[in-house]
């Protein structure tokens, strides 16, 4: 049985395609990024919508000149690599 995937696992999402980037706090993408990279990984849209509310919410993100900007908060949020 499928299961749905939380907020938190989709703001999770969000995090993973500023991580697709290489990204660092402060560091701005636009939706057309968040697109590219949802689609190639198969991601329901409505999912990474979710996703940057619940991101927003937790201040992982913020808007900022159109886009949307990773704060301090989310790049400590951010798995990191080795």
């Amino acid at each position: 049985m499928a299961v749905l995937p939380t907020k938190e696992d989709n703001a999770h999402k969000v995090l993973e395609v500023f991580s697709h980037f290489r990204a660092r706090p402060g560091y701005v993408l636009r939706a057309n990024n968040f697109v590219a990279v949802g689609a190639r990984r198969r991601w329901e849209m409505s999912d990474l919508q979710q996703g940057l509310e619940f991101a927003s919410e937790q201040g992982w993100i913020r808007e900022k000149g159109g886009g949307i900007e990773l704060t301090e908060q989310g790049f400590a949020e951010m798995p990191q690599s080795n």
